[in-house]
């Protein structure tokens, strides 16, 4: 607390480091004042000393010989420039004081305020002083860097956006396409078309319908996401670990697919959202298994601040534009699948960031794909 006291009075300990100067530089002018007004007075009337000019009804008439406006100057001259000369002092002090303490702060604040107005964030500020207004541009700075990195996250969520909807609407072509074909071949040689073929075209248009009304339930579900808020909870590793652990040996089992799962042997308390987590862990499984050929591997890693889950598969591994697209929506490598709509790495990825992680792609050392996502927790250890 002294020390916030001791900080916070830096600017007024500051201002009166100058004061004695100022007041010594004062009184040392008001004394040379004095001293040359009484020189200059003395001088002046040794130079025309009062003499008796002659004498008129017995009094004598004086006369100094020199000028009475001088005269009155000199006589009076203490009271007309040692105001001044305070007023002076007082004047330069606080120029100096503002030029070695003010005026470098507050310039690079003024530029800074405008530098905001632009709506441009880019700019650094910084000043090494501890005082009140060192205090102010670390705060500004703050100010400008959350401003920053929530301009950021606003402009990536909307480029996010935009990137979901072109996706969305190049997938939509193909089924419409489909659809306008058929009901074209329809009206122009439908009373043609045996029954049998009728049939079959209506239900090839179910199918295109039913595509677009997946694909339509799959963006719901994206801009859902958006709402969502993670909720962190204390849950111990351990717990976590048999639900992973479920859930990954479900989704492989309906597949015939061998599942093991490694875990840190230490035991320890997180906080985290596990329903995130799990659900991650679920959309992990589900793209693993689809690439797999015999088993599934994770791995639960836990680090200072950071969860981390890994799914390796014994496939073919990503190819090099999958290691660049796999975790954008409605990327699917194998591009005449009518059931996968390329969403769940990127539904990965954006539960990863919304706590705080992110998601990497990568083969792995034998072969096979590895998906790892990573989580911010707080954890304490149980010792």
């Amino acid at each position: 607390m002294d020390k916030i006291k001791k900080a916070s009075g830096s600017l007024r300990i500051s201002l009166m480091k100058y004061l004695p100067a100022c007041l010594i530089i004062m009184l040392a002018g008001m004394k040379l004042i004095s001293w040359l007004t009484e020189m200059l007075l003395r001088e002046y009337s040794n130079a025309f000393p009062v003499v008796g000019l002659s004498v008129r009804n017995g009094e004598v008439l004086w006369d100094s010989g020199g000028s009475t406006v001088v005269k009155w100057l000199l006589t009076n001259a203490d009271y007309l420039l040692i105001p001044l000369w305070v007023m002076l002092c007082v004047m330069v002090a606080g120029f100096v004081f503002y030029s070695r303490e003010l005026r470098v702060p507050i310039e690079k604040l003024t530029k800074a305020s405008g530098k905001i107005a632009e709506n441009d964030l880019t700019f650094r500020i910084s000043y090494d002083k501890n005082d009140e207004l060192g205090r102010l541009c670390t705060a500004f700075e703050d100010m400008r860097s959350k401003l920053y990195a929530s301009n950021l996250e606003i402009w990536q969520t909307i480029e996010e956006r935009k990137r979901l909807s072109a996706a969305f609407s190049h997938d939509l072509r193909t089924p419409l396409t489909v659809l306008g074909g058929y009901v074209e071949l329809m009206q122009s040689y439908g009373e043609k078309l045996t029954p049998e073929k009728r049939t079959e075209i209506l239900s090839k248009m179910e199918q295109q319908v039913v595509r677009l009304k997946s694909y339509t339930e799959q963006m719901n579900a994206v801009q859902k996401l958006e709402d969502i808020q993670p909720e962190p909870k204390d849950i111990t590793l351990s717990a976590l670990y048999s639900q992973v652990r479920d859930a990954g040996a479900m989704i492989c089992g309906d597949r015939d697919k061998a599942f093991s799962l490694a875990a840190p042997d230490a035991d320890a308390e997180i906080c985290c959202d596990s329903g995130i987590v799990i659900r991650v862990c679920e959309n992990l499984a589900a793209n693993a298994v689809r690439f797999a050929k015999t088993r599934v591997s994770a791995e639960v890693t836990l680090g200072d601040d950071t969860l981390s889950l890994t799914f390796s598969d014994d496939g073919e591994g990503f190819s090099e534009e999958a290691l660049r697209k796999a975790d954008r929506p409605f990327y699917r490598g194998d591009k005449d699948s009518n059931v996968h709509f390329g969403l769940g790495l990127y539904i990965c990825r954006l539960l990863c960031m919304k706590c705080g992680g992110t998601l990497k792609l990568a083969n792995g050392a034998n072969g096979g794909g590895r998906v790892t996502a990573e989580f911010g927790i707080a954890k304490t250890d149980k010792g």
